[in-house]
């Protein structure tokens, strides 16, 4: 079986290049891919409660027709979920090649426990987007809440299973 390499471009609010990695393409359809990457940042970055550390695995899923992604994040290579990192962001653009998502500063982190967090609010306070943009933004941070049931670990957040 070959084993299919994307580019995943993150950009900021103003579709500005920050930062890229190569993932594993595993599933896909029309509106979704599910990639496995690892972590390439710094040695360890600490995030709320979590720290990523080199060579985590991050199983993320992408969406054409969601205002966010999510990062199941894991223990090294083990089952062990760490977190789900859930970046609210424009809908993303899928090629045959690459996936490119403009990030828009928010972040919600699920812990396995159920505990979560809501992040960089300051930041998504002060960059300028549309007020339909920010409204949808706090949307659907309060629809992936109300469904807690939807984040399980291998499924990375699965919308209407």
């Amino acid at each position: 079986m070959n084993t299919q390499i994307l580019t995943v471009f993150k950009q900021n609010h103003l579709g500005e290049p920050v930062f890229s990695w190569k993932a594993e393409l595993i599933d896909e359809s029309p509106t979704c891919r599910l990639v496995r990457a690892r972590f390439s940042g710094a040695d360890a970055v600490a995030v709320d409660k979590v720290t990523f550390r080199r060579d985590d695995l991050f199983l993320e899923s992408y969406y054409t027709d969601r205002w966010y992604n999510v990062f199941e994040v894991h223990q090294g290579t083990s089952d062990q979920v760490k977190c789900w990192y859930i970046n609210l962001s424009y809908p993303a653009q899928f090629s045959p090649e690459s996936i490119i998502w403009q990030d828009l500063a928010l972040d919600l982190v699920v812990y396995p426990s159920g505990e979560y967090r809501l992040l960089d609010e300051d930041e998504f306070d002060d960059i300028s987007i549309e007020p339909e943009v920010r409204t949808r933004c706090l949307e659907t941070v309060r629809e992936i809440l109300a469904n807690p049931g939807l984040i399980k670990p291998g499924l990375v957040l699965q919308p209407g299973r």
